[in-house]
């Protein structure tokens, strides 16, 4: 089973992770970033906050943009209902793997990558998928993801978190 690029591994902490389950850096980067955190991002990791959801996710496009000027997609670009998203992702796929990607947020469990990543002009773009500290790549979604790949001609980028202390 070939390996999927580990693009990035970032270091963060628990204290870190329980301000945002507090809500404080949900509320604080909603503000800090609109262009890459949309209302409905901002109240789904607020409703759902106190579980830890959506950290490492957040803290990845935070990281991307600031590191590379990339934007960032989380959550739900697949889905029709979510219109600056998917408006998105229309000027970078079409046709069928716009088809394909949009049948996984409908129809499976196994949905799309965490991130849809892209240059402001949209002139590159991957896809990637985060992974906290505990957390592993499951069998369906690599399978996913390799088929992903091959429909978008795209390597999938995997960001890993590792805690340390403080």
């Amino acid at each position: 089973m070939p390996e999927f690029n580990t693009y990035a591994t970032f270091r963060t902490t628990d204290t870190h992770r329980d301000y945002f389950k507090m809500g404080n850096l949900v509320e604080n980067w909603s503000r800090m970033y609109p262009f890459i955190f949309d209302a409905h991002d901002t109240q789904i990791a607020l409703n759902q906050r106190r579980l830890g959801y959506h950290y490492y996710e957040w803290l990845t496009a935070i990281l991307f943009y600031h590191t590379k000027g990339f934007l960032s997609l989380i959550e739900a670009y697949a889905y029709k209902s979510h219109e600056r998203k998917r408006e998105v992702l229309e000027t970078l796929v079409t046709g069928e793997t716009l088809d394909f990607i949009a049948s996984r947020g409908i129809s499976n469990v196994t949905q799309c990558p965490d991130l849809l990543v892209y240059t402001p002009n949209r002139s590159e773009w991957f896809f990637c998928e985060v992974k906290g500290p505990k957390d592993k790549l499951q069998k369906k979604q690599i399978n996913f993801f390799r088929e992903l790949e091959q429909k978008t001609g795209k390597r999938i980028k995997i960001v890993n978190f590792i805690n340390i202390q403080g």
